[in-house]
């Protein structure tokens, strides 16, 4: 929903200023999916509305559950017939979860990841981000599922660095107070390494948690799994690293996937330690181990007892890190398996 386009849309009609105030809640918090369940509006106001600005701008196309039931994946469609993919995870009992796009696509190309097979088709305007979160909100509703959303991470299709601008409108829109109403700490936003952008966040956002896709320690390999690096060096990334310590000082997550015989040697452990710290404080930096969750990609995802010997170096050097847990690899909504043909 474009809030400011709907609330001028009810003025032009000649509605009072309440009418768009009795909205809020209903949409935003209760997550009604059509202006006919506002009691409080006349039928004029309603079928108006539902003609000029429907509540979402994307369409459900198609939905897939795990078989442990802690996983939802949703097709969406623009309306221009462009399509993405968001999740719905539970992580914990009292904890929901959403992964959102920001682009469709992504123009980074990192070898083991499905979306960067896709190519970038085109970025995601404020409104497309923020309806993936009603959208789900609207779906808890459906389907009578307790709790509330409250968590929210960009890690789904998409660079959301390359869509700064409009990534920066959907955070300003999510933690609204009066609109989704979200905390900052409970929202994550990943980059695979832009960065000029990454002290700006800091700026921007200071409360909003921070993860960098990080993936290789050095030059050589990065340059080949995440291929931003070779215009964002790890260098820039370092200094790009202390800049935000300095303005915010929030722990940065490092997002390191596990890919056997490729980055989980001695040597890259090694690596990933001289790394982290050159960054600055450890206590403000903390690995994030992923077992590589399959794609149709060469790679193969180390073993989990091997990832485990992988951390445990890591943790040796007094490093904070843990194995993330995995949902959603049995209908392919896992970290790095969102793709679609457009």
């Amino acid at each position: 929903m474009n809030w400011e386009q709907v609330r001028t849309f009810i003025k032009e009609l000649g509605e009072p200023a309440y009418r768009a105030d009795q909205l809020r809640k209903p949409v935003f918090e209760e997550g009604i999916s059509s202006y006919a369940e506002i009691s409080t509006w006349p039928e004029s106001l309603k079928k108006a509305l539902g003609g000029q600005d429907p509540i979402l701008s994307l369409t459900l196309k198609e939905m897939t559950v795990s078989n442990d039931q802690r996983c939802w994946k949703a097709v969406l469609e623009c309306r221009d017939g462009k399509k993405v993919e968001t999740v719905l995870l539970r992580p914990s009992e009292a904890r929901w979860t959403t992964c959102i796009s920001s682009q469709v696509g992504c123009a980074v190309g990192c070898p083991f990841c499905a979306t960067g097979q896709m190519g970038l088709k085109r970025n995601l305007s404020a409104e497309e981000i923020t309806d993936q979160v009603l959208f789900w909100r609207q779906f808890m509703r459906r389907e009578k599922i307790a709790g509330r959303l409250s968590h929210v991470v960009y890690m789904g299709m998409g660079e959301p660095f390359s869509n700064y601008a409009e990534v920066s409108r959907s955070l300003k829109i999510l933690m609204d107070q009066s609109l989704f109403n979200l905390a900052a700490r409970h929202i994550s936003v990943s980059t695979s390494g832009i960065a000029p952008k990454i002290a700006l966040l800091a700026e921007d956002f200071p409360q909003v948690n921070f993860a960098l896709s990080l993936h290789a320690a050095s030059d050589e390999l990065r340059n080949f799994l995440v291929p931003v690096n070779k215009a964002y060096p790890l260098e820039k990334i370092r200094e790009a690293l202390k800049a935000y310590l300095q303005k915010s000082s929030r722990k940065i997550f490092l997002e390191y996937i596990l890919l056997k015989g490729t980055n989980d040697r001695p040597q890259d452990a090694e690596n990933l330690i001289r790394f982290v710290r050159s960054v600055g404080p450890l206590e403000l930096l903390h690995v994030n181990l992923i077992i590589f969750n399959q794609t149709d990609s060469p790679f193969e995802a180390t073993a989990e007892n091997d990832a485990r010997v992988f951390q445990k170096k890591i943790m040796s050097a007094k490093i904070h890190s843990t194995v993330r847990q995995n949902l959603g690899r049995d209908i392919e909504g896992a970290c790095g398996q969102l793709i679609l043909k457009q």
